[in-house]
C-alpha cells in the first residue's frame, strides 16, 4: 500500500513538474514572438485563405491549393501592430495558464489535498480562460490578418470563428472544477461526523 501511495505521489510530482516546464517553454515562445514582432520589420502574420484557395505549383510539376499563408509586413500602425502582437502572444499565454493549472493541481495532489482551494481556483480560472480564449484568440487572429492585408493594400476579409477545441476543453475543465468543488463541500460537511 505504501509503495502504491509513493508511486501516485511521484506521478503527481511529475504532473507539477510538467506544468512548470510548460510555463518555461511558454516563456521561451513569448520571447521568440517578441523578437519577431517588436522591431516592426518583416512581421510574420498568418492569413487564412480557406474562403478563396489559390493554386500553387510545387517544384514545377505538382499542383496544390494553398489555404493558408504567412505574409510579412513592416511599419504597422499602432492599432494593427497591437492586434498582431496580441494575436501572437495570447495563445501562448492561454497554454501557460493550462500549464500553471497542472502545476498547482499536481502540487496539491502530491501533498494529498485533492480539494485544496488553490487547485479549485486554478481549475476555475483556467476553464474560464479557455472558454473566453476560444472566441478572443480567433477574433484577434482575424483582426491581425485583416490589418496586415490592409497594410499591403489587399482587401480580403477573413472569416470569424470559434476555436471549438479550446471551448470544449474549457467546458470539460469547468465540469471537473464543479465536481471537485462539490467534493470539497462534501468533505467539509462530513469532517466532524467521523
Amino acid at each position: 500500500m505504501s509503495r502504491r501511495l509513493d508511486a501516485q505521489r511521484q506521478n503527481f510530482e511529475v504532473m507539477a513538474l510538467a506544468g512548470g516546464l510548460g510555463i518555461l517553454a511558454g516563456l521561451g515562445f513569448i520571447v521568440r514572438d517578441l523578437v519577431r514582432i517588436v522591431p516592426n520589420r518583416d512581421v510574420p502574420v498568418p492569413v487564412d485563405l480557406a474562403t478563396m484557395p489559390h493554386d500553387v505549383l510545387l517544384g514545377g510539376t505538382a499542383a496544390a491549393q494553398a489555404t493558408e499563408a504567412v505574409i510579412r509586413v513592416s511599419d504597422l500602425r499602432p492599432v494593427p501592430y497591437a492586434a498582431v502582437l496580441t494575436a501572437a502572444l495570447l495563445p501562448t499565454l492561454v497554454l501557460m495558464m493550462v500549464a500553471a493549472c497542472f502545476a498547482v493541481l499536481g502540487r496539491s495532489f502530491a501533498s494529498g489535498d485533492f480539494f485544496a482551494p488553490a487547485g479549485l481556483r486554478a481549475m476555475k480560472v483556467t476553464s474560464i480562460t479557455l472558454v473566453f480564449g476560444s472566441v478572443v484568440i480567433p477574433t484577434l487572429q482575424v483582426m491581425a490578418a485583416n490589418s496586415a492585408l490592409a497594410s499591403v493594400g489587399v482587401d480580403f476579409g477573413q472569416r470569424m470563428g470559434t476555436d471549438w477545441v479550446l471551448f470544449a476543453g474549457g467546458l470539460l475543465l469547468g465540469s471537473a472544477w464543479y465536481a471537485f468543488q462539490r467534493g470539497a463541500r462534501l468533505q467539509r460537511d462530513t469532517e466532524g461526523l467521523v
